[in-house]
C-alpha cells in the first residue's frame, strides 16, 4: 500500500509477551495520523498495539485526533470541539499529504475495525480539568464493544483518570506526564500504568514504578539505542513512530 510517495516496508515485529510496541497515532510518518489509513499503516508495518488520541465534538461524539485546532493537520478551520460530527465529515484529515483523502474517524468506528487481539492506548484530551463527559462517553464505547481487557485509557489530565476510576475502577488507566513532579499525583489518580516521556525516565522512576506495581509505557521512543535501553529496563510498552528501528524486527 502506498501513502503519497512513501511505501510501507514489510517487517515483522517478534512477539514478546512482556512488551507491547505501540504505533504512535497509528503510524504518523507513513500516513495521516489518527486516521484509519494511519492505523492500517501501523498494522501493515507489524504493530499489534496502537496508540490513539481522542477528543469530543460539539455534539458529544468521540473522534480520533491529536489536535483541537483543525488547521494543523486538515483542510478545515476552527476547532473540533466547536463543530458537530456532520460538519467534520467534509474535512480532509489527509490534506498535508499529497493526493490523500482521509476522514476524521470516530473512536467507535476505529475500534470496530481493529483486529480483536490488538491492544490499544486511548489518550483522552480535554480543555477543562473537570471534564466528566469525555471519559464517560469513551467508557460507554468500550463497554458497548466489550473490549475493556485490551484497552488502557491515558491522559495528561489527572481528573479524567480519577473520574474513570470513580465510575468503574476495573478500567486500566495510564497517567501521561513530561514533568517528573507529576509523580506526586499518582496516589490521587491511582493509575495502573505511568506513561512518562522517554527523556525524563530515570532509574529512580523505574524503581518507584516497580515498588508500587505500576506498569510503564514510554513515549515516544524513536532511536534504536533508546529502545534497547527500555527493553533492558523491562518496561511494559514502548510507543514509537519507527518500526524499522525496533531491535527485534525481522
Amino acid at each position: 500500500m502506498v501513502f503519497g510517495a512513501r511505501k510501507n516496508k514489510k517487517i515483522k515485529i517478534k512477539d514478546d509477551l512482556n512488551l507491547n510496541w505501540y504505533g504512535h497515532r497509528g503510524l504518523l510518518n507513513r500516513a495521516p495520523e489518527n486516521t484509519w489509513l494511519g492505523f492500517q499503516a501501523a498494522l501493515d508495518a507489524g504493530f499489534r498495539s496502537i496508540e490513539i488520541d481522542v477528543l469530543q465534538t460539539k455534539d458529544g461524539k468521540i473522534v480520533c485526533t491529536h489536535n483541537f485546532d483543525l488547521e494543523r493537520e486538515t483542510d478545515g478551520n476552527g476547532y473540533i470541539d466547536y463543530k458537530t460530527l456532520s460538519e467534520l465529515k467534509i474535512i480532509n484529515a489527509g490534506a498535508k499529504w499529497p493526493n490523500i483523502e482521509a476522514k476524521i474517524p470516530t473512536l467507535e468506528s476505529v475500534l470496530i475495525q481493529l483486529p480483536a487481539e490488538c491492544q490499544v492506548i486511548i489518550e483522552i484530551k480535554t480543555r477543562k480539568l473537570m471534564d466528566w463527559s469525555t471519559p464517560i462517553e469513551v467508557i460507554k464505547i468500550i463497554k458497548k464493544l466489550k473490549i475493556q481487557k485490551g484497552v488502557i485509557i491515558s491522559s495528561f489530565n489527572p481528573m479524567v483518570l480519577r473520574i474513570i476510576k470513580c465510575i468503574d475502577n476495573t478500567f486500566e488507566t495510564g497517567l501521561l506526564f513530561e514533568d517528573i513532579r507529576t509523580v506526586g499525583l499518582i496516589s490521587f489518580v491511582c493509575p495502573n500504568y505511568i506513561h512518562p516521556r522517554s527523556d525524563i525516565v530515570t532509574g529512580d522512576l523505574i524503581e518507584y514504578a516497580k515498588r508500587y506495581k505500576l506498569g510503564i509505557n514510554v513515549w515516544t521512543v524513536n532511536s534504536r539505542a533508546g529502545m534497547k535501553f527500555f527493553i533492558e529496563k523491562k518496561v511494559e510498552g514502548i510507543i514509537t513512530d519507527y518500526p524499522e528501528a525496533i531491535p527485534n524486527v525481522i
